[in-house]
């Protein structure tokens, strides 16, 4: 009984500091000008260049491994024409 208590005490405390992680990497990424791209690094999530175009534009000038089978940005391009 007791064991189990202390098992889902730490699910909830690494939850609860993950959770909390990824809200502020989210919540922290730079706002980018037109014309702009930036390089938004993250603490858990792989990093991401962000611009002022649409959604489906990425600016991501080169990449590199992130997780073992995933890639994140590793630099982006200066300037950006929307």
């Amino acid at each position: 009984m007791r064991t189990l208590f202390w098992t889902i005490a730490f699910v909830v405390v690494l939850g609860t500091i993950i959770g909390t992680t990824i809200g502020m990497d989210v919540s922290s990424t730079p706002t980018a000008s037109k014309g702009q791209c930036l390089l938004a690094r993250r603490t858990l999530l792989p990093d991401v260049c962000v611009n002022s175009c649409t959604p489906a534009f990425d600016c991501t000038k080169t990449t590199r491994p992130y997780a073992l089978f995933f890639t994140q940005a590793a630099t982006c391009d200066d300037g950006v024409i929307c």
